[in-house]
């Protein structure tokens, strides 16, 4: 068995066995398919690696698509850097010696190209498996979730709480509707309001434009995603950006609205819904809302995500600190930054 490493300057590499891969495999995302691989490959502070463990016969048992994401050049790039796998790896059967042998290529090939490495997982990991996270020095950490069944048209909304079926009836009647992004000049005009949201109340960095734009001429075209915005009065007043894994997951990347000067539009909500009511006719099982935060924890819009109804999990994340110093710097440096609202 051995590793195979493909970076974003193979750009002449065939996926297309990859492809086979995720496609056919129980846990497939998105999120782990080329579709994401040349996602990240179009943006300058992203780098994407493939890690594919192949049997002797040469056939693939485990791929691992992971990127290192940064925030900027210079001493920002060192200090933000971060290697992230969404809902990966995928591991044929289940194999603990597949995960070994992908965990220890990740961690040789990473080094301290990233302060730390972190899994965001979309299922509970078997026990066995867990215990081969923590051999290569990831700990598990809670982390909530949200999951809706979006199969039945007449069940998204009757798992709604009461207060968040009368504001989409409200809002609706008002006027506000929710259609596919046109063209670029619509997208822009969503980011702008996910800008002063993520400036103004989030208060954590927001991907620059040009990741918007990548999305929405890569996946978003390719089928793998969806942009909308919510309208009214010839105004975009919201929108929702969510990946698509077809016949599984829509998954609420970015999310906005106007709600504030639009109060009886309610555009946040009538975007979630949108989002919700276009992945059912596409066929999608699952929408996944990204995250609750921790346990026990305070999160700004866990409440506002919770009057969706759904289940509620907690997959956690699995984090290994590859750089313990220039971490503990840069956590300190992030955290008064907050302090002074500048991120």
């Amino acid at each position: 068995m051995y590793v195979e490493i493909i970076g974003q300057r193979n750009k002449t590499a065939d996926l297309s066995e990859i492809q086979a891969f995720v496609s056919s495999h129980p846990h497939n995302t998105v999120f782990q398919s080329p579709a994401f691989f040349s996602f990240y490959a179009g943006l300058r502070y992203y780098r994407p690696i493939y890690f594919i463990s192949k049997n002797k016969e040469g056939n693939i048992n485990g791929i691992l698509l992971a990127v290192i994401i940064r925030e900027g050049g210079g001493l920002l790039s060192l200090m933000s850097s971060r290697c992230v796998v969404y809902g990966g790896p995928l591991l044929e059967n289940d194999a603990p010696e597949i995960l070994a042998n992908l965990l220890q290529a990740l961690n040789r090939h990473i080094g301290i190209k990233a302060l730390f490495t972190q899994f965001r997982n979309f299922r509970n990991w078997p026990e066995v498996l867990t215990v081969v996270f923590g051999q290569y020095g990831f700990q598990l950490r809670d982390r909530l979730n949200l999951l809706v069944n979006i199969q039945d048209e007449s069940g998204i909304i009757a798992g709604f709480s009461e207060s968040r079926r009368r504001q989409l009836k409200k809002g609706i009647a008002a006027g506000a509707v929710a259609r596919q992004v046109r063209n670029v000049e619509e997208l822009k005009k969503l980011y702008g309001i996910l800008l002063v949201l993520y400036k103004v109340k989030v208060r954590k960095p927001l991907p620059a434009w040009e990741y918007f734009v990548q999305f929405f001429n890569g996946p978003v075209a390719d089928g793998n995603g969806i942009a909308m915005v919510v309208e009214a009065e010839n105004n975009i007043i919201g929108g929702i950006v969510s990946p698509v894994t077809r016949g599984k997951t829509i998954s609420e990347l970015y999310v906005c609205g106007l709600d504030q000067e639009w109060p009886n539009h309610y555009p946040s909500v009538v975007a979630t819904w949108a989002a919700m009511d276009e992945g059912r006719k596409m066929g999608v099982q699952t929408f996944d809302f990204m995250g609750l935060g921790k346990p026990d924890v305070p999160y700004g819009v866990r409440e506002f995500k919770l009057r969706f109804g759904g289940q509620q999990v907690n997959f956690g994340r699995f984090a290994r600190r590859n750089n313990k110093l220039l971490y503990a710097v840069a956590e300190l440096g992030y955290n008064v930054l907050r302090k002074l609202r500048r991120v």
